[in-house]
């Protein structure tokens, strides 16, 4: 082992050991000094719960976002990752488009709604229509991150009756950069034979929720349920398009071997059978 080597083991060992100090100072502080503090000033219950959230959704994440500034993701470019950098959702589905109105045009012609951006007053208006079960059509997405940013667009169908949030098919895309960046260059290699003519790149991870709580094993945050058997979402989307006579063509191509891997949610072994199918839009959708 040289001495570069060396240094950098060094510099990790001593990265999770600072890491695991901030992880037992986290603890020290909620369990002696936060709970104590809140619990003289209001119910337990109360209490309680401003914990959980103060953990779940700025504690435990600031915790693992620290850790990845050093211990980087390792994962191949068929998932799509949380913001921690978490593999999340299968990267599943590819569609070349003329340019992203094409790709709008040919989801609604297939009878998908476009999502509204996550901004705090739309994801208040989807948690209260999943909690009272009422429709909201075009409600956000959490961010999942490709190429080293969150999704440029995402559509869906809701289920039930009346349909919701609840339960939803839900696809992410992501252009594909012009320029090499992290996992570019695999597409741009993968699909050199089918990018003829000036067409843009979308690569999409699609996934059905089945549920409308489940936890988050790493966090405690509160999330949907997804079907762990992803590719049925995939062919259900290009279903969606060979129906609405949107799909030009059809090509498979290998991104890697058959995964199963642990999901982002307690009880879900995603699975993805190690191939993208990729979508020529017909050109007379505009």
């Amino acid at each position: 082992m040289d001495k570069l080597t060396r240094l950098g083991v060094l510099f990790r060992l001593l990265w999770r050991l600072l890491v695991l100090v901030l992880t037992f100072g986290l603890a020290y502080v909620t369990a002696f000094v936060a709970f104590p503090y809140l619990d003289k000033r209001l119910p337990l219950l109360e209490a309680l719960l401003l914990l959980y959230l103060a953990l779940a959704y700025l504690g435990i994440p600031a915790i693992i976002r620290f850790w990845r500034l050093a211990i980087r993701p390792n994962h191949i470019p068929l998932y799509a990752v949380t913001p921690d950098g978490w593999p999340s959702d299968p990267v599943n589905i590819v569609i070349l488009a003329k340019n992203q109105q094409q790709l709008i045009s040919a989801m609604a012609a297939a009878g998908w709604q476009q999502a509204d951006k996550a901004n705090l007053k739309n994801l208040a208006k989807m948690l209260w229509a999943v909690l009272l079960n009422r429709p909201y059509a075009t409600a956000p997405f959490s961010s999942l991150h490709l190429f080293g940013r969150a999704q440029d667009i995402g559509f869906q169908i809701q289920q039930g009756n009346p349909p919701t949030p609840r339960h939803r098919h839900h696809v992410r895309f992501w252009r594909l950069p012009l320029t090499p960046g992290e996992h570019a260059r695999f597409w741009q290699i993968a699909l050199q034979d089918l990018l003829i003519g000036k067409r843009e790149v979308w690569v999409g991870a699609a996934t059905h929720d089945i549920a409308p709580f489940a936890i988050r094993w790493r966090s405690g945050q509160i999330t949907h349920l997804i079907d762990e058997m992803t590719d049925r979402e995939r062919d259900f989307l290009i279903d969606s398009l060979k129906q609405a006579k949107a799909l030009g063509s059809l090509t498979t191509v290998k991104a890697g071997q058959p995964l199963r891997f642990r999901g982002q949610t307690f009880g879900v072994n995603i699975v993805a059978d190690g191939y993208v199918k990729v979508v020529k839009l017909r050109r007379f959708y505009r």
